[in-house]
């Protein structure tokens, strides 16, 4: 892969425009133990007028029980090739990943693993001439895919584990990951969808872990 040309940043902001990205799957999930899954590959649009430039790293995930993401650099789980990138204006281009397994794995074949792969742009200037002393303001894109390594029969399990007037706390006892939105759990004859805040209803709860949720205001 060639070396990516940095360009000077006097200063940069951190977004996600999905009108000038696209990158397919956002989210995916395979069997690691089907040969016909354990490769596969993302598709990455530009659609700005400029070179864009990436790196692709991949973190296993987990989440705190408010949500947020806890991530650790993963060299070993899979092969991503290539993990530099750059796009020319309007085109695309396809990163290949590869299943390599882990540690994690070896000892519990049955239960899911989470993985963020994250795509962060390296500033570059191949196009364009500043003038001297000029100042730039450089945006800059980071992706963040999310990927799961799914045992073909593995099952979420959510439970309550408490609850108050403004509070639900549940846990996964599953070895798969809960996704809220698909749950069919039941409090007090209401689902626990029309319970929390809508801008929670998409989040999932990871196996073997605990979520906790704000409810809705009455």
């Amino acid at each position: 892969m060639c070396k990516i040309l940095l360009a000077f940043v006097v200063a940069f902001s951190t977004v996600l425009n999905t009108e000038a990205l696209t990158v397919v799957p956002f989210v995916h999930s395979f069997d690691p133990q089907s040969s016909d899954e354990k490769s596969f590959q993302y598709y990455v649009e530009n659609k700005t007028n400029d070179f864009l430039a990436f790196e692709i790293s991949v973190f296993r995930r987990k989440l705190d029980k408010k949500g947020n993401d806890i991530l650790e650099r993963d060299t070993d789980s899979f092969l991503i090739r290539p993990s530099q990138i750059i796009i020319p204006p309007h085109t695309y281009r396809n990163v290949k990943a590869k299943w390599r397994g882990n540690e994690e794995f070896k000892k519990n074949t049955n239960k899911e693993q989470a993985f963020r792969v994250i795509m962060s742009q390296f500033p570059i200037n191949l196009n364009k001439k500043k003038e001297k002393n000029q100042a730039a303001i450089q945006v800059v894109y980071e992706i963040k895919a999310s990927l799961y390594a799914t045992p073909k029969n593995a099952k979420p399990d959510l439970k309550v584990v408490s609850e108050n007037a403004d509070v639900i706390v549940l846990k996964n006892d599953g070895n798969r990951r809960a996704e809220l939105r698909k749950s069919d759990l039941v409090i007090r004859n209401k689902k626990i969808t029309d319970l929390v805040r809508s801008d929670d209803v998409d989040t999932v709860i990871m196996a073997k872990s605990i979520r906790e949720y704000r409810k809705k205001a009455k």
